[in-house]
């Protein structure tokens, strides 16, 4: 009951659990969306049971639209495909200690799942599809033939336990031919292997592959016998293939029109000439060969025009792909955006098109394993949580020690139950972050009146043209200092941002937090009379645990810290109000150099077609 093999089986066309198709695709997409994507479940129907009950209760706030838009009776449809599913497979699983067992009974509980999985609904009349259609599957036919065939099989021969029936059932299986026979091929082509060609009569035939170790094949010698030992027991030597494959060659040249391949590149590498090629070469004359060579440049010439959106004058032209600039309705610009959406904005405006004018949100994998943004939430939970049981001060030590490997033991307890090998790495890093972040608070505190970790906040910004836009924050930790000063610090579990990036303007979320506090933006704090120190911590928990790094300008750049953050400020309301006014188009990557290395939505600006185009790294 693997997250993705439950979805690969509800895909399959002739899955019905006693439903209509499209009842099955309705429930097994809210089943997909509401619980399969994202962390695995637990193991088994039961904990996919468990988790939809969990997804239909609690209250995710960040939870995705799609998610968000399920109604109750699509919940309600997703847990009866589920008990349907449970019921099908109730007496075809493996037990716990994979008891011994008869492969032909487990073949007979196989088929009745396959029964139960293909059963059409009953109510109304209705019938099964192939049946309406006339005419059975013909895979299901085969699949019959199968199971009656096993059945015919004394029980109790086939000794073996349940991990063994899917190699068995396999090797049976792949000696099955299922045939197409509604199954259309183009009437005047046919792709055809070395025995189907010596039989037949074509009028143009294409000889594909003529590369060494394709065709022909390399010579493979046994591990076990060497050539006088294969003659004496009476298989044919190795180099039998060979002369085979010179046969079907010289055989498929005797065709009046002979188009003769190979590629110059396999998967990157370099190829070799048939050694066919080289003799025919050898045997024609350069002057032959050439006029062969330029015969074949006409067919090459087709090619290249097809790629290049050119032909004859009824087929239609391709554009060459470029970057996407769409420009909608001004109208549809969010009106409200967070601090680190504008950085995307910046970086990437093609992403905010996608989710905020296209209503897109990117979904989870299915059955995805924790990863470093997972890492991350949790280190910021437990910092969080602990400045904000000790807001004004820090007690003893022990008693300081004590609460964060309480909190962290909270915060971990889900990935060492699941995921215990991800805790054994996690919780050693964690471990040596601690001590670091403890040391650092106890050397932090005495200049420090009071600490508000995740504190939130919104600020109503005026934009050019009568506009305004909502930016939103969450700041990890703002500090006010005992000389009436503040820091705004922004914990990092990855790489933080460098100093020419935030001075470029690329990396705007501390600079814009710094000046929504001097606004009063942030819930219970005070506007700040200056500018605030900004500090990135890298709380990585390897070589170096705890790495602070105070925001100063770099090199070559004269700009003071409340200068950036008013040129920051400037700049956001010149890059919104421009996108207000609808004279910014919503570009995909801008400036490759700065942007981000994965977007969920670079798919859908087909980066990796007009990069190619346009030369971009």
């Amino acid at each position: 009951a693997k997250p993705e093999r439950v979805l690969a089986l509800l895909a399959h066309p002739l899955v019905r659990l006693g439903l209509t198709r499209p009842e099955v695709e309705r429930a097994a997409s809210a089943l997909e969306i509401g619980v399969l994507r994202g962390p695995a479940p637990a193991k088994g129907f039961d904990g996919i049971a468990d988790a939809l009950r969990l997804a239909r209760t609690e209250e995710r706030p960040h939870d995705p639209r799609p998610r968000r838009r399920l109604t109750p009776e699509d919940w309600e449809a997703a847990d009866a495909l589920l008990v349907r599913l449970a019921v099908a497979f109730r007496d075809f699983a493996a037990d716990e200690d994979d008891a011994p067992d008869d492969l032909i009974a487990i073949a007979q509980r196989h088929r009745a799942t396959c029964d139960l999985l293909m059963a059409g609904p009953e109510e109304d009349g209705q019938e099964d599809a192939a049946e309406e259609e006339g005419e059975p599957d013909a895979s299901v036919a085969v699949l019959d033939a199968l199971f009656d065939d096993m059945e015919l099989a004394q029980p109790g021969l086939l000794a073996g336990r349940f991990s063994d029936y899917p190699a068995f059932f396999t090797a049976l299986a792949r000696e099955r031919v299922v045939s197409r026979r509604n199954a259309s091929p183009h009437p005047r082509l046919r792709i055809l292997g070395l025995l189907e060609a010596r039989l037949l009569t074509v009028d143009r035939v294409v000889l594909g592959g003529l590369d060494e170790g394709v065709w022909p094949p390399k010579a493979e010698t046994d591990a076990f016998l060497n050539r006088p030992m294969r003659a004496r027991v009476g298989l044919a030597p190795p180099e039998r293939r060979l002369g085979q494959t010179a046969h079907d060659f010289v055989q498929a040249l005797g065709c009046p029109d002979a188009i003769v391949t190979r590629a110059h590149k396999r998967e990157g590498a370099p190829t070799v000439p048939s050694r066919f090629l080289q003799r025919l070469r050898a045997f024609a004359g350069e002057a032959a060969w050439k006029s062969l060579v330029k015969g074949g440049q006409r067919f090459r010439s087709l090619a290249a025009a097809i790629d290049a959106g050119l032909g004859p004058a009824d087929l239609p032209v391709l554009p060459r792909p470029r970057r996407p600039a769409p420009r909608p309705d001004p109208a549809l610009f969010p009106r409200s955006l967070s601090v680190t959406e504008i950085e995307t904005l910046v970086r990437d405006p093609y992403g905010i098109f996608a989710r905020h004018v296209l209503g897109l949100d990117a979904l989870e994998p299915v059955a995805v394993q924790p990863g470093a943004s997972d890492r991350g939430t949790i280190v910021h939970a437990v910092l969080g949580g602990f400045a904000e049981r000790f807001p004004e001060g820090l007690p003893a030590l022990d008693e300081a020690e004590e609460v964060l490997y309480a909190l962290a033991a909270n915060a971990f307890a889900p990935i060492s139950d699941a995921y215990p090998e991800l805790y054994a790495e996690w919780w050693p890093r964690f471990v040596r972050l601690a001590e670091a972040f403890l040391a650092w608070e106890a050397e932090r505190r005495p200049g420090l009146r009071r600490v508000a970790p995740e504190v939130g906040g919104r600020w109503a910004l005026a934009i050019p043209g009568g506009h305004v836009l909502t930016l939103r924050a969450r700041a990890d930790r703002i500090e006010t200092r005992r000389d009436g000063g503040h820091t705004i610090i922004d914990f990092k579990t990855g790489q933080p941002p460098s100093t020419r990036e935030v001075f470029a303007g690329f990396s705007p979320q501390l600079t814009l937090e710094a000046a929504m506090l001097q606004a009063g933006a942030f819930r219970g704090l005070e506007a700040a009379a200056e500018t605030p120190d900004l500090l990135y911590v890298r709380a990585g928990g390897g070589k170096t645990p705890l790495d602070p790094a105070p925001l100063k300008p770099p090199r070559g750049d004269g700009r003071s810290l409340p200068e950036l953050v008013e040129a920051h400020v400037a700049g956001l309301r010149q890059l919104v109000g421009a996108f207000m006014a609808g004279e910014a188009s919503y570009l995909s990557r801008p400036y490759p150099k700065y942007a981000k290395a994965y977007s969920d939505y670079d798919h859908l600006a087909r980066v990796r077609e007009w990069s190619l185009v346009e030369g971009e790294e």
